[in-house]
Order: C-alpha cells, then structure tokens, then sequence
C-alpha cells in the first residue's frame, strides 16, 4: 500500500513530537527544495538514501500508433532516483559491509578476486 503525503506528514510528527502542522511545513519544504533544485538542473544527494537528479531528454520523434504517422516530441527533463548502497542493503535485508564485500568495487579488486578464487581450487 502507498504511503501518501498525509501519511508522511502524520509519521513525522509523532516521531518527532511536533504538531501536525509543523511537520507539514517541513515536509513540504523540503519537497519544495527538492522541487526547485531539480528544475535548476541541480540534484539532491542525500547519504545513506540516494540522489535525486534530473536529465534532459532531447526532442526527437515519435510515432503515433493507430495511423504511423510521425510526430515531433518536445525536449523535456525526466527525473530520476538512484539509490544508495546502504539503501539497497537495508532492503534487502544485509548489512553495506555484507554487499561490498560479496562484489568487489573496482577492477583491480574484481582481479585479485578471481586471482584468489583460482590459487584456492581443489
């Protein structure tokens, strides 16, 4: 089931311990900074949850199924959410130190991985 900004604002009020009406400032303050920096093309990062950015997607053209004509579509910007690693782990239930250790970050570590992996066969 959704949780929906209503729900937002009760939860952090009682969490918080504030009234219901300073939480729903804050809520929508900060969705409103979120709101603004992604239309100056600026994006959020946000440690241990993700980062909010926003891409411009170029005009190109479109098809228009029942006829096959073509038609032109306008450039627009798309906004997107890439979730942290600490994020992931949480929801899946392991800890980040659990993740990274199961997949080696950078080429060199994939290496002396496999190297590892391949002097410890029977």
């Amino acid at each position: 089931m959704p949780i929906t900004k209503n729900d937002l604002i009760n939860d952090t009020a009682i969490s918080s311990g504030k009234q219901r009406e300073t939480a729903r400032i804050v809520v929508e303050q900060f969705f409103n900074v979120v709101k603004d920096l992604l239309k100056e093309g600026h994006s959020l990062e946000i440690r241990g949850f993700g980062t909010f950015s926003s891409k411009k997607r170029n005009p190109r053209a479109g098809r228009n199924l029942q006829t096959g004509e073509l038609i032109p579509l306008a450039a627009y910007k798309n906004v997107s959410f890439k979730y942290s690693s600490e994020l992931k782990a949480k929801i899946a239930g392991f800890s980040p130190k659990d993740i990274k250790e199961a997949v080696p970050a950078t080429a060199k570590e994939q290496v002396q991985a496999r190297e590892l992996a391949e002097t410890n066969l029977p």
